[in-house]
């Protein structure tokens, strides 16, 4: 965020994100977790839908509407316009088409100073998600070339670069060459959640500007939450799109998830994730 005086008048300019991705109706994960974190770290916030999700896919029955035309028009629409926003976040795509769509988009919003982010959804747990097929993988991937910074989980990173997957648990080497084969697929900054790492539970990170790996461990919580990774996520981009370094991004988005899941941890319908207005002031 910016401020200026004109005429003795302080003016706010506040940095823009775009966010792509899901919007589900029964449940607080996709955009819904991550806008009002977004608004409370003072940004403008912007969507762009690529689909409408009636509920959680852990319910094993979901409805689906693929929003690829509405995109491809409002796109159309923001260019000729000549809109612009300093960051782009992508999330969850349905297909390959919309992966094209919003790599080419965010290409060109690159070449003007856009930073872009991306979280490819699209496993946990060693499996792709209930209704992602493995051509998912292979569009994540053209996305995520285009990106200044990654943030896929550990199952999400294995099948990205078709090693360890399945693989619960890492040796510091293997770890050590994941990373690297995710830098080497995107050339840019690469954060790594939900590793096991020679035992230890961690979120391992490259930053392309020092070159430097950190593995940041924590200690995991017998309950899981949906959505947790959208609140990880945008509060890695926030605070690093603030001027952080990133590696005390990651670590303030680490120690926030740790404390929001603590604090809901006897909440029994965890697959409808976080109530996340309830902790924004924690943040």
């Amino acid at each position: 965020m910016l401020a200026w005086k004109i005429s003795h008048v302080t003016v706010i300019y506040m940095s823009s994100v775009l966010l792509i991705g899901d919007v589900v109706g029964y449940g607080n994960l996709g955009m819904s977790v991550m806008m009002p974190i977004l608004s409370h770290l003072k940004y403008e916030i912007y969507r762009l839908p690529s689909s409408l999700v009636s509920n959680n896919f852990s319910y094993g029955k979901f409805a689906v509407l693929d929003t690829t035309e509405y995109m491809r028009q409002s796109i159309q629409i923001w260019e000729e316009q000549g809109f612009c926003v300093d960051a782009v976040c992508t999330g969850f795509l349905v297909s390959k088409e919309q992966a094209q769509l919003v790599a080419d988009y965010c290409r060109r919003l690159k070449a003007r100073g856009t930073r872009i982010f991306v979280d490819p959804i699209m496993a946990d747990d060693g499996k792709l998600y209930n209704g992602v097929s493995d051509q998912t993988v292979e569009y994540m991937r053209d996305i995520c070339q285009v990106a200044d910074v990654i943030v896929p989980n550990v199952t999400e990173a294995q099948f990205l670069v078709g090693k360890y997957v399945g693989r619960s648990s890492l040796s510091s080497e293997e770890a050590d060459a994941l990373l690297e084969s995710l830098h080497a697929l995107t050339g840019n900054s690469v954060v790594v959640s939900s590793m096991v790492i020679d035992g230890q539970t961690c979120t391992m990170l490259y930053d392309k500007f020092t070159g430097r790996k950190k593995a940041l461990p924590y200690r995991q919580l017998a309950v899981q939450f949906s959505g947790t990774g959208d609140v990880f996520s945008a509060i890695t981009f926030g605070r690093y799109m603030q001027g952080y370094d990133l590696e005390a991004s990651v670590q303030m988005a680490m120690d926030y998830v740790s404390r929001v899941i603590a604090a809901n941890a006897t909440d029994i319908r965890p697959d409808n994730g976080i109530p996340i207005e309830r902790h924004l002031a924690e943040l």
